[in-house]
């Protein structure tokens, strides 16, 4: 009787556990989610959005959306800035209503809302439409009053969804001077004062083709690039206005981008002076002329010994399987070992201890020119080649050879070139106190 009276009393338990689990746990959070949803503006999201008008005084300014790409199609028909209309798509989707007001009679004069200063209207991907108009803003301008249409009461809405859409037509539009993906560029054409500069990429590294052959700086041709692809326009001009009225017809500057294995080309022209600080511009493919800060065109008058660049040799340390130092009076050897590990063979008698890789490297990692020189006599003897302070040989794991010499000091540099170069490097001397490797530094200590 008591084992029974226990079952009856554990199930009773057991339900009631049930009970509060699912209605009041559970349950407590449908209801709380039903509770945010209500307050929504709107029940759909960002994503279901395909258009976007707004009436302001009249005028109208409509955005659509096809997949991921915003455009205007009112008043004119361009592409549209992608952040503005996200983030406008954005507040609409997630708008919570503050609190609702239902006053007997309604005076919509009073909140702003007998001329609404804006009507909003969103179309979605169903075919729905939803609009929202606003008033005026409540006394500490968090806040703005606004309807739906054919709805008896005012909404309190938060300010910045109004914020959001209260842009003029400039603020909407795509401001980018010229668009291009930065990793599809394969070659660089700028034209600016006269001269004439040929940027080229194979897999990772830059080149110079004009107005000399020689390795560019990856860093600077990047910086370059960078300033292209983020630079945005000030102004756009009125459309239908010849081209020779802004110095387009013959530009001052021009920079041609070669994108993607077709080498498809994008065109920046940069025309004429403009007020103080700005510039007549236009992306060739596109209609419209703007204009651009002075910066940006400054930055296109290259300068080329900032382009060069300046490391001797550039290489990957897991490419490399051994490396030869041979000085005025000593000769150093290292090979890495099937497990990674890098060994000295010369002098003899360390093969058996490890060496510290960074102690190996670092001297010609940092190897970088002062100065360079184009076409000077390699072989003139004030250069010291031909009885070098110092040459490096690094052999790569498919057997290429890049080799080093340095040759006399001067000052406070030493000259240096590439065997496979006809440039003159000037490096900072203290490299060849660097590459006279100390024995008991380079090798690895044991625990």
């Amino acid at each position: 009787m008591i084992w029974k009276t226990l079952g009856i009393t554990a199930g009773f338990f057991l339900c009631l556990g049930s009970f509060v689990y699912f209605y009041e746990i559970e349950g407590g959070k449908k209801r709380e989610e039903a509770e945010e949803k209500a307050k929504q503006l709107f029940q759909f999201d960002k994503e279901d959005i395909t258009s976007i008008s707004l009436a302001r005084n009249g005028t109208p300014i409509t955005l659509e959306k096809d997949e991921d790409v915003w455009k205007l199609v009112q008043p004119i028909e361009a592409a549209a800035d992608k952040t503005v209309a996200d983030g406008l798509a954005s507040e609409l989707g997630s708008a919570k209503v503050e609190r609702s007001l239902t006053p007997i009679p309604i005076d919509w004069k009073a909140f702003g809302l007998e001329s609404p200063k804006i009507k909003v209207k969103v179309g979605l991907k169903d075919g729905g439409v939803h609009d929202v108009e606003f008033g005026e803003k409540d006394f500490n301008e968090s806040s703005i009053f606004a309807r739906i249409p054919g709805q008896e009461r005012i909404l309190v809405l938060p300010s910045g969804l109004f914020s959001n859409a209260d842009k003029k037509l400039f603020d909407f539009r795509d401001k980018t001077v010229i668009g291009f993906e930065r990793d599809e560029v394969k070659k660089v054409e700028i034209r600016s004062n006269g001269k004439v500069y040929v940027l080229e990429k194979k897999e990772t590294e830059w080149s110079i083709q004009q107005p000399i052959e020689a390795k560019a700086d990856r860093s600077e041709v990047n910086t370059i690039l960078s300033d292209l692809e983020f630079a945005r326009l000030e102004e756009f001009m009125e459309r239908g206005t010849p081209l020779r009225n802004y110095g387009l017809k013959n530009p001052r500057a021009r920079v041609d981008l070669y994108l993607g294995e077709n080498q498809a080309r994008k065109t920046l022209l940069v025309g004429k002076k403009v007020g103080e600080g700005q510039y007549y511009a236009k992306d060739q493919s596109e209609e419209d002329v703007f204009k651009i800060k002075e910066d940006l065109v400054a930055k296109l008058a290259l300068d080329l010994q900032k382009l060069r660049d300046k490391k001797m040799v550039r290489f990957e340390r897991n490419e490399v399987k051994r490396v030869e130092v041979k000085l005025p009076e000593k000769q150093f050897e290292f090979v890495r070992d099937m497990e990674g590990k890098w060994r000295m063979e010369s002098p003899s008698g360390y093969k058996e201890k490890s060496i510290l890789e960074y102690k190996l490297f670092w001297p010609l990692e940092d190897l970088e020119g002062k100065e360079i020189v184009d076409q000077a006599n390699l072989n003139d003897p004030k250069y010291g080649f031909m009885q070098p302070s110092a040459e490096v040989k690094l052999v790569k794991e498919d057997d290429k050879i890049t080799t080093i010499v340095l040759g006399k000091t001067q000052g406070e540099v030493v000259f240096g070139k590439s065997v496979a170069e006809p440039t003159l490097y000037k490096v900072d001397k203290k490299v060849l106190e660097d590459l006279n490797f100390k024995v008991d530094e380079i090798i690895e200590k044991s625990e």
